[in-house]
């Protein structure tokens, strides 16, 4: 199963479209920061299971913060970041994720891009996808 995850967008549709068409993935992961951009996203690609937390400019959006997807039997801890105060370390976005069970979490926020795996969880920013970062 490929899984494209997407973050911190801020407007820009290009780059994510291009990487939907050249990438074909089997889901959709869009962690914030215009969720607006997402649900275009999802809207341009109606066949693409598809995913979404609000990021922390996502202002009165009313959608989970937190979602807990399960891919191939493999739990998901999925969220924008901004409530687990990932610019200024990892750990609790970490704890949060052990204790939901999780052995994957992915985040945005920071817009720097990172993947670690920490005693069994790996902890995936796919940096951001909007133009110029």
């Amino acid at each position: 199963m490929k899984i494209l995850i997407l973050s911190d967008s801020h407007g820009e549709q290009r780059y994510m479209e291009e990487a939907i068409s050249r990438e074909q993935p089997d889901q959709i992961l869009h962690l914030g920061d215009r969720q607006r951009d997402g649900e275009r996203l999802h809207k341009n690609f109606p066949h693409i299971p598809f995913l979404a937390v609000p990021g922390n400019c996502d202002l009165g959006a009313t959608d989970l913060p937190i979602l807990l997807p399960e891919f191939c039997g493999c739990r998901f801890f999925v969220t924008h970041g901004h409530l687990h105060n990932v610019k200024y370390g990892l750990l609790r976005l970490s704890l949060a994720a052990r204790e939901a069970g999780a052995q994957v979490a992915v985040f945005g926020h920071t817009h720097s891009a990172c993947c670690e795996r920490v005693d069994g969880l790996t902890l995936l920013n796919p940096g951001a996808a909007g133009g110029g970062r």
